[in-house]
């Protein structure tokens, strides 16, 4: 990767990167394709299947419904509520 990738795929991630950045970025990209290099060369033809795809249960909690706020009281401890709503900040500008 050279500084011209390197900048054109900071620009599609909307990211700002200063010019002194460049360099010590490039040097770790460089770092992590090499450690994948190192991955992908690994010798797994003792490992079986079965140990791969171990399979993990996590026991859940229960749900149950239970009686949530109501629109009075939410009206009460909302910091804006217009006709019935929480009233929220515009976070995506169409």
């Amino acid at each position: 990767m050279d500084e011209k990738e390197l900048k054109n795929i900071a620009n599609l991630a909307k990211l700002n990167i200063d010019d002194a950045e460049v360099s010590s970025m490039l040097n770790d990209f460089s770092r992590i394709v090499q450690y994948v290099d190192e991955i992908k060369n690994l010798d797994t033809s003792s490992v079986g299947d079965d140990e791969i795809y171990e399979q993990i249960f996590y026991e859940l909690r229960k749900d149950f419904a239970e009686n949530g706020l109501k629109r009075d009281d939410l009206a009460k401890i909302a910091p804006s509520y217009e006709n019935g709503y929480v009233v929220v900040p515009k976070v995506i500008e169409t």
